[in-house]
């Protein structure tokens, strides 16, 4: 098989599953991979990439140090049809978090 290369507008989940599922070799950057290197994104706590993953646990820890716990899993589908899978998390810890203005838009 050859290789396929292309911008960040062909990068999602969906592509890389028929690419790999086809056994293409592919060098396709993901649609927020040039956002991600700047400062601004580096810190902004909203963006999960910016928190830690505690694979043991399944959990993950917020930038105020508070830990969301995994509590489900949905299905979702594109447009397309393919189907997305999700994982909630969630902690009983951020009614009073002063980092939560910045962290969520959530109630």
């Amino acid at each position: 098989p050859g290789t396929v290369i292309a911008d960040a507008g062909y990068g999602s989940e969906e592509n890389y599953a028929y690419l790999e599922g086809e056994a293409v070799r592919a060098i396709v950057k993901y649609n927020t991979y040039h956002k991600e290197k700047t400062k601004v994104w580096k810190k902004d706590i909203s963006k999960l990439d910016n928190w830690q993953y505690d694979e043991a646990k399944d959990s993950w820890i917020c930038p105020a140090g508070r830990r969301l716990t995994f509590i489900r899993e949905s299905k979702e589908k594109n447009e397309s049809g393919y189907e997305v899978r999700k994982r909630h998390y969630r902690s009983t810890t951020c009614a009073e978090c002063l980092l939560k203005a910045s962290c969520t838009k959530a109630s």
